[in-house]
This record gives structure tokens, C-alpha cells and sequence, in this order.
């Protein structure tokens, strides 16, 4: 019987790691848009970049957070007549056991590019009852519509 190499295994999931990030940097984004035609994704790690996309396609932001800490996700700047937001964001919860109370999932937000332009997202993350308090977290992404 073989015996189970931990340092190979740690090796295999590092380079893995290495790979997939690599790609996503030569991609010029974290994200892009499916090989079916699907949505372009943005995440995170889209913070501070500039993203083009073609009039019609839509947009997802994802964004992890928690709202049973009283935080939630909010679009605080976006030019509606570039991209318009489609219908509330959407949360799912990241674990898929129901039984584990308070675990965090992500905001999702989808935006259809309507026509040419360029606009920036932000996103502000903070409770909405506290009205004076900074928000703890923001992302901004600029999208420009071709």
C-alpha cells in the first residue's frame, strides 16, 4: 500500500494555487465573463481596476459579507445610464449547512451595460442604522461600455 505524501500534496495545491493565479493575472481582471455568454463577474479583487465590457452584456458584482452582523452591501455611486442595476442584490449564504447560524455568504448585484460610457461602482459596506459611522469596507471598480 502507498503511503500518503503530505509535502507532495502541499506542493500539488501551491503550484495549483500559482496556476490559477497567474491566469487571472494575465486576464487583466479577477474576472470575466463565461465561455457561454454568461455574465461578467466581478469580485474583491476587482477593487481599483478598470473592466470593459460591450453594450448589453451584463455585469455581476459579488462581494462577501455577513448581514447578521448588521452590515450589508450598498451601491453608493454608479451612472445609471451606462449600467443599470437590475432588481435588488441578491445574498446567498456561503455555507451550505442551514444548521450553522452567522456564517457569512456573498451580495451579489447585477447590472445590464445599457450603452456607451464609462462609470465607477463604488459599493459601501456598513449597517444602515448607523447613519455617522464610516462605512468599515468600500470597492470600486471602474466599467467602461464599448
Amino acid at each position: 500500500m502507498k503511503r500518503f505524501d503530505t509535502r507532495k500534496a502541499i506542493a500539488a495545491v501551491v503550484l495549483m494555487v500559482l496556476m490559477v493565479g497567474t491566469v487571472a493575472a494575465s486576464a487583466g481582471c479577477g474576472s470575466q465573463a463565461d465561455a457561454n455568454g454568461g455574465p461578467v463577474k466581478l469580485t474583491e479583487a476587482d477593487n481599483g481596476k478598470t473592466i470593459e465590457v460591450k453594450a448589453g452584456e451584463d455585469v455581476q458584482v459579488v462581494l462577501n459579507g455577513n448581514p447578521t452582523t448588521g452590515y450589508a452591501w450598498t451601491v453608493t455611486a454608479g451612472d445609471a445610464a451606462v449600467l443599470v442595476q437590475q432588481g435588488d442584490p441578491v445574498y446567498a449564504q456561503g455555507n451550505t449547512d442551514p444548521s450553522i447560524v452567522g456564517a457569512g455568504g456573498t451580495f451579489t448585484f447585477t447590472f445590464k451595460a445599457a450603452k456607451a460610457g464609462q462609470t465607477t461602482l463604488k459599493f459601501d459596506y456598513a449597517r444602515s442604522f448607523e447613519k455617522d459611522v464610516p462605512p468599515i469596507q468600500t470597492v470600486s471598480m471602474t466599467v467602461t461600455v464599448k
